[in-house]
């Protein structure tokens, strides 16, 4: 019984892993689509209590900033922004990417960034379970 949960959990890595890296690649792959950089304005930043995943950690107080932008003559108001920051104020200008074939649809100035992250963290998950696949099926002989 013990060796199949094994088993199930390192496949499971590996699936896991390969859906990470999958989602990064599409995430790269459609940074073309935010070819407009615009500067938008800060119009609203709400204090929300974060919960912690751990029960031993304190929840936390983080600012969520919400944005107004204009394209193509149409108004965008109150769209949260794409980045997040503790520092951010009422009033301030950050300069975002936005889709001109589907402006609802909006970035931070680097889009790649998460894509590389969920490739690298993809890439180590499904690693780590090959590794334990392959060590479940030596030791069975």
């Amino acid at each position: 019984m013990k060796k199949t949960i094994n088993i199930i959990m390192s496949v499971a890595a590996v699936v896991f892993g390969v859906v990470f890296a999958v989602t990064g690649i599409k995430t790269i792959s459609e940074k073309d689509l935010y070819d407009t950089q615009i500067t938008a304005t800060v119009v609203d930043v709400q204090e929300e209590w974060e919960s912690s995943a751990d029960p031993e950690e304190p929840d936390r107080l983080v600012n969520n900033a919400y944005i107004d932008y204009e394209f193509d003559g149409k108004e965008y108001e109150h769209v949260p922004a794409p980045e997040q920051d503790d520092n951010t104020k009422v009033g301030d200008s950050v300069d975002i990417l936005v889709q001109s074939k589907n402006p609802e649809k909006i970035s931070g100035l680097n889009p790649t960034k998460g894509g590389v992250i969920f490739i690298v963290l993809g890439i180590l998950v499904a690693i780590a379970g090959c590794v334990s696949s392959v060590r479940l099926f030596i030791k069975k002989r």
